[in-house]
Formats: structure tokens, C-alpha cells, sequence
């Protein structure tokens, strides 16, 4: 597993909206979440999360300017958070943590969050946006490069990285 850098070079105001499919509700989430929100990034990132974890690395945190969820009638189904550290990385966002449930998978979920981080950034005057992510979520991958990211080398290994996972996403050249 590689950790990947991807920066979305802007215009951020030109993030796209993408349709939120019936059922699904897209809101600022609130510290009565927590417990769900940990349920999501558990699943998804296959880490320990509890409702304590989730205060503290999101609400607590000085960095994190806002956390997004996405709910259905059975409850939250993914979450991102916008944050910003402008020591690391002048004039951008950082998209934080994007998680889905399973069962919520294919529905665009992800998009949702991500743009929805996307244009809170812009109307914060930032420039540009970046995330990090691993190898081997495919889907995000997909859906990062739909929205607008590009891959961004912070080392030879990742560099390496990209060239073995490009041709596997967009098929080898002839």
C-alpha cells in the first residue's frame, strides 16, 4: 500500500454539483454524529473509530474548519471534512477522511463530499485543493480524477506508484 498525493489545481469555484440521488440528504455535521461518522470510517478505512476518536480528530480539532455527512433513512452514510493547514499547504484545502459505507457504494457519495469540500474551500478564498489517499481504493481514485484532481509526486516513490496504477486505470497505451 502507497500513500498518494492528488492536488485539484483550480479554479475551485468551478467544482461541479453532482446530483444527490433520491433519500440522500448532504448536511454539516453535528457532534451528536459522532458515533455514526466513527461507524462510517471504521468500515471504511478498517481502523479502530469510536464516537471519542471522531470528537477529537474532527470537532476538537483546530484544523478541521467543517465535517460534511451524507444520510439515507437508515442513517449516515459517508462523511469528509474539510481542513486547512496552511503551514503544510499554502492557499489549499485539504479534503479529510472521505468515507462510505458499502451498502452506499455506486450511489456517488463520495463525489458529493468531496465537491461539497471542494466549493467550502472556495468560498474560503482558497486557490487549490489536495487529499491523500492509498493505492488501492479504485473507486476514489476514479472519482478524485472525475472531479478534477491530478496526481501531484512528493517522491520517487510515489512517482512509481502512479506509473504501475495509471495504466491500470485508464488501460495501457498501444
Amino acid at each position: 500500500m502507497t500513500q498518494l498525493f492528488m492536488t485539484h489545481p483550480g479554479p475551485l469555484s468551478s467544482a461541479g454539483r453532482s446530483a444527490i440521488a433520491d433519500g440522500l440528504e448532504l448536511r454539516s455535521a453535528t457532534i451528536d454524529d459522532a458515533a455514526e461518522i466513527a461507524g462510517v470510517l471504521a468500515e471504511s478505512f478498517e481502523e479502530n473509530w469510536d464516537a471519542a476518536r471522531v470528537v477529537r480528530e474532527f470537532f476538537d480539532a483546530a484544523d478541521v474548519v467543517d465535517t460534511w455527512v451524507v444520510s439515507d433513512p437508515a442513517g449516515i452514510v459517508g462523511t469528509a471534512s474539510e481542513r486547512l493547514m496552511p503551514e503544510v499547504y499554502k492557499d489549499a484545502g485539504y479534503v479529510h477522511y472521505v468515507g462510505v459505507l458499502r451498502r452506499a457504494r455506486g450511489r456517488r457519495v463520495g463525489a458529493i463530499l468531496t465537491e461539497r469540500c471542494i466549493r467550502g474551500f472556495a468560498e474560503r478564498g482558497l486557490a487549490t485543493a489536495v487529499l491523500e489517499t492509498d493505492d488501492f481504493r479504485i473507486p476514489a481514485l476514479i472519482t478524485y480524477f472525475r472531479l478534477g484532481f491530478i496526481p501531484t509526486y512528493r517522491s520517487a516513490e510515489e512517482q512509481g506508484a502512479w506509473s504501475r496504477l495509471l495504466p491500470r486505470l485508464f488501460g495501457a497505451a498501444a
